[in-house]
């Protein structure tokens, strides 16, 4: 079977442990530590960076209900209590389970303690060679094929790339959606200081779909992954690997470092043809909010949207800036509608545990009721950090 550049990279990252297992036992069998206490903490440093990542385990127990068109629905509670919740997870390079992270970082599992509903995610499963021609078109017509199971309108949350497609949704589906929430989901792509835009400016779009043809019509994930890296290059090539050194001996920062870099290295193959659709029409040209992106056939209209409408933004977060998010509120004709900034970097705002555990659970307390989710009277960036008292995730 032909490896997938993902599958490569992934490879690499493991002769990367290997190597780092290696000269982690040698350092140990030389006893070089006993004299320089140096080298026994870049001996454990090593053996930290040696270890397999974790496997890929939805946290929440659940079941899969429905799957086809590139997704898996999954219900996460066993019992039908109506009232739907419906989580989009992101599509940008790696697998869900960021929305099912783990104990007290898992949007799913907040929900099902505070949430007055079935739960569900949609699982965005990996673009293979049969995916190559999928567009955004088949992005709505697989959440389309999900609320169609689920049988009746439903409380939509989108996060990241999950955000704009759920958006685009409730814009024509209007009546299959009691609520809207748009969490780290750029809307207005140009708004803000859009790094990824302005790339879309200066690469030519033949870099783009020459990386598509290296990924054999998909989008490597690690090609995705490295460019958000790269928007932080100091900090994810170095700053990183500085404070897991630095915090070698603290396990509980060992532990956490290794969960998220086992989920940010699983790379995941985005469909080529979506993908380049994604740069051209939205990053470069920003047609949602021109009413000029054409799905199945009509242009989307943002002003169709008129249900309770909740937009999230990450006071830290430098892909999706906080103005993207909010700009719904120009173009939908929602009359309720809430503005929630975090103390958050991008994906901070679904994961983070200070945000779940207290932000999340009044939103979704709320969520189809009509009423509005105030959280505070002013949700300004300069002034969030300090209300609430809690530090920022920058991640």
């Amino acid at each position: 079977m032909d490896l997938t550049l993902d599958q490569l990279m992934m490879n690499t990252d493991g002769l990367r442990r290997d190597y780092n297992k290696l000269a982690s036992g040698l350092i140990n069998f030389s006893n070089v530590g006993k004299w320089i206490p140096e080298m026994e903490h870049l001996g454990n440093y090593l053996e930290v960076k040696a270890e397999e990542p974790l496997p890929a385990e939805w946290y929440t127990p659940n079941e899969i209900v429905y799957e086809g068109h590139k997704v898996a629905l999954r219900k996460f509670n066993s019992d039908l209590k109506g009232n739907p919740l419906v989580v989009v997870a992101p599509e940008a390079g790696g697998d869900s389970l960021i929305v099912d992270y783990g104990p007290n970082q898992s949007l799913v599992e907040c929900a099902l303690e505070v949430y007055p509903g079935d739960v569900y995610a949609v699982q965005k499963l990996p673009a293979t060679d049969e995916h190559t021609g999928y567009t955004i078109d088949d992005s709505i017509r697989s959440l389309q094929a999900c609320i169609d199971v689920i049988g009746e309108p439903v409380n939509i949350i989108g996060f990241c790339q999950g955000g704009w497609q759920s958006a685009v949704y409730a814009a024509l589906f209007p009546n299959d959606i009691k609520s809207l929430t748009v969490a780290a989901g750029p809307i207005d792509f140009h708004a803000g200081q859009a790094e990824i835009a302005n790339m879309t400016f200066t690469l030519p779009f033949s870099f783009y779909e020459m990386m598509v043809s290296m990924g054999n019509g998909n989008m490597p994930g690690s090609f995705i992954r490295h460019g958000f890296m790269m928007m932080n290059a100091v900090d994810r090539f170095l700053g990183d690997d500085l404070a897991l050194y630095n915090n070698i001996d603290n396990r509980g920062f060992v532990n956490r470092q290794h969960q998220f870099q086992s989920w940010y290295q699983r790379y995941q193959p985005v469909p080529g043809k979506m993908y380049l659709q994604i740069v051209k029409n939205l990053f470069n040209q920003n047609k949602l909010i021109k009413g000029e992106l054409k799905v199945l056939g009509r242009n989307v209209r943002l002003e169709n949207i008129t249900s309770q409408l909740v937009l999230v933004g990450g006071t830290k977060d430098d892909i999706t800036p906080v103005e993207q998010v909010m700009a719904l509120k120009r173009y939908a004709r929602s009359k309720n509608v809430s503005e929630i900034v975090v103390p958050a970097g991008h994906i901070g705002v679904f994961m983070s545990k200070s945000v779940i555990k207290h932000f999340w659970p009044s939103i979704l307390k709320v969520l189809g009721t009509g009423q509005s989710v105030d959280l505070m009277r002013d949700n300004t960036i300069g002034n969030i950090c300090k209300k609430s008292g809690l530090p920022v995730d920058n991640r």
